[in-house]
């Protein structure tokens, strides 16, 4: 019985002592610390800002009203631009049971999603050309995986564009604006550490120590009805400093973040005047042979010793307002019925101009300005009274007018041509006293109520008034 004890509390106690190694050994290696792969595992991202990550592109059949003229050789283009882009790729765009006018995609965002599917694009391209009695008009538009809603839509219309060569340069202009006013200017491509690897080099008018804002989009903003991109807002999340340089692609260091990590793959470099896109260059059968940069860089960022920090020049906002004064000179010939001339000039008079000019557009403008001169001048008739006379001159103009911009800038050179103008001039002086008996005009008499007679209550001195020619000049 005893033995049989003991041999059961010694089976109870090596059971016993398995189970709490057992238990001991599992704990401690829960504890080990693992390698973690990622050292920044925090991820900011916005569904906007992926939403707007474009990197392959389909473009639809273009379309024309003139059998296929220009469509075929413009559809050609674009397809060799996209083949040819550094940024976007090309993807080809699907066979369809039933052909799709490039207009219905506006109106239906759900069939540019199932070709956004098909394709494993992230864009359609659409162009369309028309021929009227106004000279051709074009439309490109880019539609995104964001509902299938139109981003950016760029048009022309000229009146003289019926050459192919022409319209392909017309197109051109248009797929390098259209790029342009997307809301960044390329992204990250790759990230070790603090170095970082981005889609835009020297091309894009990029230099070696510049500092370039990476940003998050976190919110699009549409037009109410017709939705294209309107704005952006926009987080800044970081600084990168531009290291080593090619023509397409930068190799920067980050600078500055706003918390580790949080610049990755996919990170946006935000637009400036000295960053954009650059724009194809074709041959004459429509061929991309190089890339432009288009976009002049500022003294600021080309000087290597910069007088201070470069800031982009405002856009014109509301008008101007116009003070001005100077002297002019005003000269007055009266002549009477009598054959007398009676001078008059002030060489001197106080001038002053105040107008406003309201922008429009930074074409158009509408002008209006209001000039005031007073002064005294001696009174030329003898033997009358004042000795001097008051005058006032005023002028008043308005006008719609068109700026000629000569350098594509609105705070450049330019001249202006006015398109309607309305001018009131209006000149008060003051009156001498009636006439003497020793300059009467012509056909008077001396006889004072033969003269209230013949000229009413004012006698000759109204006479006077009614046939004398003034000529004044100022």
């Amino acid at each position: 019985m005893d033995v049989c004890l003991k041999k059961s509390e010694h089976k109870k106690m090596k059971t016993m002592i398995f189970i709490s190694l057992f238990v001991c050994s599992t704990s401690y290696t829960q504890t080990l610390p693992t390698k973690n792969k990622n050292p920044f595992p925090v991820k900011y991202t916005s569904e906007a800002d992926q939403k707007l990550n474009i990197k392959t592109i389909t473009l639809a059949p273009v379309y024309d009203n003139v059998n296929k003229i220009y469509s075929e050789p413009i559809e050609k283009l674009l397809i060799e631009l996209l083949q040819n882009d550094k940024v976007w790729g090309y993807a080809q765009f699907p066979n369809l049971n039933a052909p799709t006018f490039v207009e219905t995609y506006d109106s239906n965002p759900d069939k540019v999603l199932d070709v956004l599917r098909t394709t494993a694009a992230q864009g359609l391209l659409t162009a369309l050309i028309t021929k009227g009695p106004k000279g051709l008009s074009a439309k490109l538009r880019l539609f995104t995986a964001d509902k299938g809603l139109l981003l950016i839509e760029e048009s022309f219309e000229d009146k003289t564009a019926f050459e192919i060569p022409k319209l392909r340069d017309e197109f051109v202009k248009l797929y390098q604006n259209m790029k342009n006013k997307l809301p960044y200017r390329g992204f990250v491509l790759s990230r070790r550490g603090l170095d970082v690897t981005i889609n835009a080099g020297s091309k894009n008018g990029l230099q070696v120590g510049q500092e370039l804002a990476v940003a998050q989009i976190i919110k699009v903003n549409r037009h109410p009805k017709l939705k294209y991109l309107v704005s952006t807002e926009k987080e800044i999340i970081g600084r990168l400093q531009i290291k080593k340089l090619e023509p397409y692609l930068s190799f920067a260091q980050i600078v500055f973040e706003k918390e580790n990590g949080v610049v990755d793959v996919g990170a946006k470099l935000l637009p400036t005047d000295y960053i954009s896109y650059p724009k194809p260059i074709i041959n004459a059968a429509g061929e991309v042979t190089d890339d432009q940069l288009t976009t002049p860089l500022p003294n600021a960022v080309n000087s290597g010793t910069p007088s201070g920090e470069w800031a982009p020049k405002e856009p014109p906002q509301y008008g101007k307002a116009i003070l001005q004064a100077g002297l002019g000179q005003y000269t007055e010939s009266t002549r009477l019925i009598s054959g007398t001339t009676i001078e008059a000039n002030q060489s001197v008079a106080p001038t002053f101009l105040l107008g406003g000019e309201f922008w429009l557009t930074p074409n158009w403008f509408i002008d209006f300005n209001v000039m005031q001169s007073y002064f005294k001048i001696k009174n030329g008739l003898a033997g009358s009274t004042p000795t001097s006379l008051s005058y006032t001159y005023s002028r008043y103009a308005g006008s719609v007018g068109y700026y000629f911009l000569l350098l594509d800038d609105f705070w450049g050179p330019k001249f202006s041509a006015l398109a309607a103008s309305i001018r009131s001039m209006r000149r008060d002086e003051g009156q001498a006293a009636p006439l003497g008996r020793h300059e009467r005009p012509q056909g008077t008499v001396a006889d004072p109520d033969s003269a209230r007679r013949q000229f009413g209550p004012q006698g000759p001195q109204r006479r006077r008034r009614m046939l004398c020619q003034t000529s004044p000049r100022l």
